[in-house]
């Protein structure tokens, strides 16, 4: 007896209800489905083969199902389905009037949960039709305006029995395989692959279930580790899950090494090696002796042979690869891994405790200043300290205590804050400041680096193929990558790696232990500490933000209209949505408890909407036309617009004061530090806060760029690339 039995927690789900009910018919016609987790229970006599899988998307799940047996169904000779987290793949191939399925899940470690189970077709189509129409009359009864919705019309369509007309697939793989074995490593330790025929055959006819793409990586072979002066081990089974899991595993024995730790024990399919950190040993379970082999060369040969196999099945289907080939992600991280561990051996790279140059920063990270005058400020004096022309052209300027320190183009270069002298240069093309402190990480052109700002040393250097963009957060830096994004802590040891399925992202953000990375239409969260991906979904995010419980993310729609949601960054869950028909600018701020947008072409309109609910708080005509950017700390709300024009909101939305535009430059953000605010209106004006006062007056054209440091410094790059420093001199208030 065969039953697909869908998990019906989620009827029961407040957040699910809400969201459906609240669906609109322009909404159910673009339902999909996603984000409703469930239970997918798949029995077999009596026996839940998926036990124990976890929630996924469940009403995805049983249509990706149906989909696959309709394949079937159609003379594809196999097909696959996602039925679990991880992912976990339901892997269906064609026997005649049955079908060979198998369970197979990708979640460390890669395993097969089920196999060699033959099920009649017929009756599985039965099952899972039946599950499928459940879950319709749910959907149905929940939200009526689904009836229009694609997804329920398939899935209130599958009938009883199976499509007539059934076309037998033909028998696959229908090639005669050549057995063949792939080896890496040499020395100390060895690592051999050896495919047989019944397995090499499944590769060479890969192309033929494109429907399918495990199906072909399910052939069984063995994986043997020769050590020198030590018996060999060997492993049988699916070659390519073997492979996949101890690439993993190799990767985190290099970075236990690199990390200083003393041991480590690497899973050999049922075998613990135990790895002795300090005196490059190995040990295994009926040894009498260990083998002396370095971490490094160990997983050298894991990942050479994982490699070498990814490159003969490719050979031999003998057409393109496709870019999501499962075969390719394996040798592409094998490849990856592989040049780490060789220039590990070389001696390029080091353990993390060889690694460090440059003594620890000479002081605690300091606390947030408080406001320069508990009175109000009335005047500013500034002394200009000097002036240098930065032949690096930089697109930003930081200021920190003792230095100015510049990204150009190609060149970050820090200068004493006191004389303007050049302290160093740092070939870079990405640079970011430390999450809590004046360190700089910097992507060069072959390296990833942490440098002290005060002296230019590198406190770690990181070989790199090629530069890439940097985000900071708690506790490290992470790295775009060609398919996703790489984690570094801040002793410089890789922490994870995580492909992302719209490639690297193009903004990132931190937020309560989840990274939230937004890119070619997709919204991807991470767990920052281990890489694991948390959720996802479709959306053309642009911009993003943080609040405590919550991201909330401003998204595109059809022109002109957007979309304000916040979502539940453990999870995953819309929490709320607000359509913003009219559209808005591509920016968000979070300030007090609300999410503040500028919408409207014509009249630009500010927006805040409640974290809590998304209901609106307010909406502000802005008193000036064009362009608007928003910024935001605890004491104040500025909004800038072209010519230098600003205004200050309240807390209720309404404008406390306002400045005329002086001319049509762009809009720039003002800058607020300690009660005052830098805006560039001419040239650059300092005033205050609270109630628009000018305090000082600096430059009379407008500068290409400006920061402002703790002590109320200003650093100021004019239009020839010249950088001059002010100093505050002393402020003049009233108490």
């Amino acid at each position: 007896m065969i039953r697909i039995r869908p998990g019906r927690s989620w009827r029961l789900n407040p957040g699910y209800l809400d969201e459906l009910r609240a669906l609109s018919p322009p909404g159910a016609r673009s339902f999909d489905g996603g984000g409703i987790l469930d239970v997918v229970g798949i029995e077999v006599d009596g026996v839940d083969i998926a036990a124990g899988v976890g929630e996924a998307e469940v009403l995805v799940a049983v249509d990706e199902l149906l989909a696959a047996l309709r394949h079937l169904g159609e003379g594809s000779a196999a097909a696959q389905a996602t039925v679990g987290r991880g992912p976990t793949e339901l892997v269906l191939e064609a026997r005649g009037p049955d079908v060979l399925l198998s369970l197979v899940t990708l979640a460390p470690p890669a395993r097969m949960l089920a196999s060699g189970l033959l099920l009649d077709s017929g009756r599985l189509w039965s099952a899972a039709a039946a599950a499928a129409r459940s879950l319709a009359a749910d959907l149905v009864r929940i939200s009526p305006a689904l009836v229009h919705s694609p997804l329920l019309r398939r899935l209130r369509g599958a009938s009883p029995r199976p499509p007539a007309g059934r076309t037998g697939a033909p028998a696959w793989p229908h090639a005669e395989g050549r057995s063949f074995v792939a080896r890496s490593g040499r020395g100390a330790v060895r690592c051999e692959v050896q495919v047989p025929a019944a397995a090499a055959a499944r590769l060479a006819d890969r192309t033929e279930v494109p429907q399918a793409q495990l199906a072909p990586l399910l052939g069984s072979g063995a994986v043997a580790l020769r050590f020198a002066g030590a018996p060999a081990l060997q492993s049988e089974g699916p070659v390519y899950l073997a492979l996949r899991n101890l690439v993993r595993e190799a990767e985190a024995l290099v970075r236990a090494w690199e990390a200083g730790e003393p041991a480590f024990q690497l899973r050999f399919a049922s075998i613990e090696l135990t790895c002795d950190l300090t005196r490059d040993e190995v040990r295994a379970p009926g040894w009498r002796a260990p083998a002396a082999v370095a971490p490094a060369a160990l997983a050298l040969a894991l990942a050479g042979a994982a490699r070498a196999y990814a490159e003969k099945a490719q050979k031999l289907a003998g057409r393109p690869v496709e870019s999501d080939d499962p075969l390719r992600d394996l040798r592409a991280t094998a490849a990856r891994l592989a040049r780490h561990c060789a220039e590990l051996a070389s001696g390029e790279l080091r353990r993390s405790p060889e690694v460090v140059a440059a003594p620890p920063p000479p002081k605690a990270v300091r606390a947030p200043q408080p406001p320069l005058s508990h009175g109000r400020i009335r005047r500013l004096v500034y002394r200009q300290g000097w002036r240098a022309p930065a032949e690096e052209r930089p697109g930003a300027i930081w200021p920190s205590p003792g230095v100015v320190v510049t990204v150009g183009l190609h060149h970050a270069v820090g200068r004493d804050a006191a004389s303007g002298r050049t302290l160093f240069e740092e070939p870079c093309r990405f640079a970011v400041r430390a999450w809590n402190g004046d360190d700089l990480f910097v992507s060069g052109a072959d390296s990833l680096a942490r440098i002290d700002p005060l002296t230019g040393a590198a406190r770690w250097r990181r070989r790199m193929p090629a530069a890439a963009e940097l985000w900071a957060l708690p506790g490290g830096v992470i790295r775009a990558s060609t398919s996703g994004l790489e984690r570094f802590s801040d002793a410089g040891t890789q922490a994870w790696r995580s492909r992302l399925p719209g490639g690297a992202p193009t903004e990132a953000i931190h937020a309560e232990g989840v990274l939230a990375c937004a890119g070619r239409g997709v919204l991807t969260a991470l767990d920052a500490a281990d890489g694991r991906p948390l959720w996802k979904r479709r959306a053309r995010v642009l911009a993003l933000a943080s609040s405590p419980g919550r991201l909330v993310a401003l998204c595109g729609g059809a022109r002109p209209a957007n979309l304000l949601i916040a979502i539940d960054p453990h999870s995953g869950r819309v929490l709320w949505e607000r359509p913003l028909p009219q559209g808005s600018e591509a920016a968000l701020c979070v300030w007090t408890d609300s999410a503040l947008i500028v919408s409207g072409e014509r009249r630009r309109e500010l927006t805040a909407a409640r974290l809590g609910d998304g209901t609106r708080r307010f909406s502000t005509a802005l008193p000036f036309p064009g362009h608007a950017l928003l910024v935001a700390d605890e004491q104040a709300l500025i909004a800038t617009g072209p010519g230098g024009a600003a205004a200050r909101i309240d807390e209720r939305g309404r404008i406390a004061w306002q400045l005329e535009p002086e001319g049509d430059s762009p809009a720039e953000r003002a800058l607020l530090q300690r009660g005052v605010a830098l805006l560039r209106r001419g040239g650059v004006l300092l005033c205050e806060t609270a109630s628009g006062h000018e305090l000082a007056r600096l430059a009379s054209g407008p500068p290409k760029l400006a920061a402002v440091a703790d002590d109320m410094s200003v650093a100021l790059l004019d239009e020839d690339d010249v950088l001059s420093f002010h100093r505050l001199a002393t402020h003049l208030s009233v108490v």
